[in-house]
């Protein structure tokens, strides 16, 4: 089940990632993470009210959810920004390597155990991303597609961080307050932000833009809820793993719908980091 959760986690990300791409090189980056937050977070909060999923939620447990919203914040200006200016389908699987950091995580902070076949795979699944974030032709011409990697790195480790951030505390208090808490701090942040930079004025939305935004806000969601439920039947590094192959549906819509043209070096990085993902899953 929690493997059948993290694949569900997978399809839900993949989604939101294709759709954000289009609708951050549409709005801008802030503007597209900002509305999206708002509107999950309102779809959070009417959970909350019907389910009291804050009722056994202390003082203590408050701080450290704001400081995985924070992570969550910087995470999706990142991951977001990198969609906007660098090839779906090579941001996309690099940032899949959040999975490897979130097992990392899992592994020093809550014990979970690691065998060598899954420290193996940890390895080829950085490699991967090591070697799919290299585009010869930018990286010698410091070109937009090195900045767009650079900020799918970043947005890897971020995530990572976020996504152990959100599942740490789903034992201590259940499956939806760690989500609703970190994203409405993280939407706080971004409130902030755009105050701060003038970008909460919108443009007039056309219709389809409008409902591409819920599209997002509400499968991105559903993305935490599935990986959240999926760690109480699996253990967080299993359900990591199951999540990760995300990346295939927005390399697919990148390569068919997008006309993106990965070179062969980035095909080969993109290539371990789902042959190292595999490994984790069998390692775990």
């Amino acid at each position: 089940m929690g493997i059948a959760l993290g694949l569900g986690a997978a399809v839900c990300w993949g989604l939101a990632d294709y759709f954000a791409a289009l609708a951050s090189r549409a709005l801008g980056t802030l503007r597209v993470v900002l509305a999206f937050h708002v509107l999950a977070t309102v779809f959070l909060a009417l959970l909350v009210l019907v389910t009291g999923a804050l009722d056994g939620v202390g003082r203590s447990d408050v701080w450290p959810l704001a400081v995985v919203g924070a992570i969550g914040w910087l995470s999706y200006l990142a991951f977001y920004r990198a969609l906007a200016i660098g090839p779906i389908s090579v941001a996309s699987p690099i940032v899949s390597g959040y999975a490897a950091v979130t097992v990392v995580l899992a592994v020093i902070i809550a014990g979970e155990r690691l065998s060598g076949l899954g420290l193996v795979a940890v390895f080829v699944a950085f490699g991967g991303v090591a070697l799919a974030s290299f585009e010869p032709r930018s990286a010698f011409a410091g070109g937009i597609s090195g900045l767009g990697v650079t900020f799918a790195v970043l947005a890897m480790i971020l995530i990572g961080g976020f996504v152990f951030g959100v599942s740490y505390y789903r034992d201590e208090l259940g499956w939806l307050a760690p989500i609703f808490l970190a994203r409405g701090f993280a939407t706080l942040f971004l409130l902030a932000n755009a105050g701060a930079t003038g970008d909460w004025r919108f443009p007039r939305l056309r219709e389809r833009t409008g409902l591409a935004l819920a599209f997002i806000a509400l499968v991105d969601t559903a993305g935490y809820v599935s990986f959240n439920v999926g760690t109480e039947h699996a253990d967080t590094s299993v359900v990591a793993t199951a999540s990760a192959p995300y990346s295939t549906i927005p390399i697919v819509a990148g390569v068919l719908l997008l006309q993106e043209r990965p070179v062969p070096t980035q095909w080969i990085g993109i290539g371990l980091v789902v042959a190292g993902l595999v490994l984790l899953g069998l390692a775990s």
